[in-house]
């Protein structure tokens, strides 16, 4: 994984850490001309079909690295605070992203060389589909909301995924002005706790309305 996330332990949002070499790799991969146009596509696809949702997106990053300069986004042009990099024969078994935002979206490509018709089908257990998943196409899913997992492919073939995504826990540091939920609550007036906690427990009804803007 790489890009900018809070959670986990984290005192406070930072990128990734790796390793020098794996920093090296990891930024010649970003920074090739086909993975920088996959992550403008990707912006591009959430601005059509999730308009509030790109904002939001677009917002809280631009607010998170004007805030604070040590804080690097992976791409320019690309609203996502994280993507991961799986290769070859990429299996996954059901799962929920908890640490995502729940009525977020995160952004699946998907490259290789394999039979889509027999293997590396999309799987959401909880709609009980199993979706086709063509290399070189982009799946958008509320992977914090829904279980899901993908088939395997068959021994000869190969399969890649890009994946982006941003953590809850950002959303949540600038709500909060740039402080963790333990540091505002420290901190916080009477008044102000009211505030956030009804902010908190109508949290639901805002990602409908912004949902609502497909």
């Amino acid at each position: 994984m790489f890009g900018i996330s809070f959670g986990g332990g984290q005192q406070r949002p930072s990128n990734f850490l790796h390793t020098k070499h794996d920093q090296n790799v990891l930024d010649e991969i970003r920074n090739t001309e086909v993975v920088k146009a996959i992550a403008r596509r990707v912006d591009f696809l959430l601005a059509c079909y999730f308009p509030n949702l790109h904002s939001l997106y677009t917002n809280v990053l631009h607010d998170l690295c004007k805030h604070d300069g040590n804080l690097k986004p992976n791409w320019e042009g690309c609203c996502f605070a994280a993507a991961s990099l799986n290769f070859e024969n990429v299996v996954t078994l059901p799962h929920r992203d908890y640490l995502n935002l729940l009525f977020g979206q995160c952004a699946v490509y998907s490259a290789g060389s394999f039979d889509y018709k027999k293997g590396g089908h999309l799987i959401l257990w909880d709609l009980k589909l199993i979706l086709e998943f063509p290399p070189g196409c982009i799946i958008f899913l509320p992977s914090a909301m829904i279980c899901h997992s993908n088939t395997a492919i068959q021994d000869s073939e190969t399969r890649h995924s890009l994946t982006f995504f941003s953590a809850s826990g950002l959303f949540r540091w600038r709500h909060n002005n740039f402080m963790s939920d333990k540091d505002f609550v420290a901190g916080a007036s009477g008044d102000e706790r009211a505030t956030w906690d009804e902010h908190r427990r109508n949290l639901w009804q805002t990602g409908l309305e912004i949902l609502r803007s497909m």
